[in-house]
């Protein structure tokens, strides 16, 4: 609990200074770019701990089965979820309710009456300029970080020595926090996080929470068909799409966990920019911004904004930043079960 403490005491040190430079009109530019850095060296940290470990590396291709399962299940499950809370509060697919329900078809019927053509399918997703629905791309940060932890890997296994490893833990937490100070200092500087609550409301807050809780469901059934126990699943689904925070603070507890934590972390987020457009227009707005995890608030909130409209951005930002502020309790909370 005392990391947990320290996790939470530096987010906030960070989410302070943002705050002072943003009623100051300042900026530092360069945060951005360090945060990138700081990144890097996390995942080849982590990454040389799990290279070091000779059994895992020679399981390397069953831990990305047993991580690709393990994030099917999670995905399923979450979006069973969110489409049934959806439905219970009163949202339509388009993430509506109520009188900005009939405003939205109103509006949209207007519109296609005026061009004389079909109905409200207009209101399924965006089109770019060019008239072609989005195409979901990786986010080159994505890529590095694959890169990145992968040459970690191979340090770890051919080039280092046992007394680099031996100090890895002490660089983690230091680069751990180095990354949260980051991360508050960008959301303090942002200086939109209590407006976009409000303009939020509070049944759409209800959402990262659903999500927690399909995300415990999810452990427990995975934990029935994967090799390994209902806490070890519980540590690895707690990332909930940040593989860069979760699987480093995990490596302690174990490298082998810690590895499948990164694959199952990398994998919902790739599978996430690959299915929201698809997400968006057959199963629900609201649904959509589910799949990635905690990061639909950075890497896949342009593409939900794409493909559904700004009121979803904003529903899906929110639905990361509660997510990015539970990912290092949950996963202290079950390290130290």
């Amino acid at each position: 609990m005392l990391d947990l403490l320290i996790y939470l005491a530096v987010t906030v040190a960070g989410y302070f200074i943002g705050a002072r430079l943003k009623k100051q009109n300042k900026s530092w530019k360069w945060v951005g770019k360090l945060q990138t850095l700081v990144i890097v060296v996390l995942v080849f940290l982590m990454g040389s701990r799990i290279g070091a470990s000779e059994e895992i590396v020679a399981s390397l291709g069953t831990i990305g089965l047993i991580s690709f399962v393990f994030t099917i299940i999670i995905m399923i499950i979450t979006v069973a979820a969110f489409t049934l809370v959806r439905r219970v509060m009163g949202f339509d697919r388009y993430g509506k309710r109520g009188a900005a329900k009939a405003a939205a078809y109103a509006k949209a019927a207007d519109a296609v009456g005026a061009k004389g053509e079909g109905s409200t399918e207009g209101m399924e997703g965006k089109e770019n300029a060019d008239g072609e629905a989005a195409k979901p791309r990786l986010n080159s940060l994505t890529i590095i970080m694959v890169v990145f932890v992968a040459v970690g890997i191979a340090a770890g296994y051919l080039i280092l020595p046992d007394g680099f490893i031996a100090v890895t833990g002490t660089l983690l937490m230091i680069t751990l926090c180095t990354l949260l100070v980051l991360v508050g200092i960008d959301i303090g500087t942002e200086g939109t996080l209590a407006a976009n609550f409000k303009s939020a409301g509070w049944r759409v807050v209800v959402f990262p929470f659903v999500s927690i809780g399909a995300m415990l469901l999810g452990c427990v059934i995975a934990s029935l068909f994967l090799p390994f126990s209902v806490q070890d699943s519980a540590c690895i689904g707690s990332g909930l799409g940040w593989y860069s925070l979760a699987s480093a603070m995990l490596v302690d507890y174990s490298a082998k966990i810690s590895a499948i934590s990164f694959m199952h972390n990398v994998i919902r987020e790739v599978v996430g920019i690959l299915f929201i457009p698809t997400c968006a227009k057959h199963l629900g707005y609201i649904e959509c911004y589910c799949l990635p995890g905690a990061s639909s608030m950075d890497v896949c909130l342009p593409l939900v904004e794409k493909a559904t409209d700004s009121t979803i951005a904003v529903y899906s930002f929110v639905n990361g930043v509660v997510l990015s502020a539970a990912v290092p309790v949950l996963v202290s909370i079950f390290m130290s079960l």
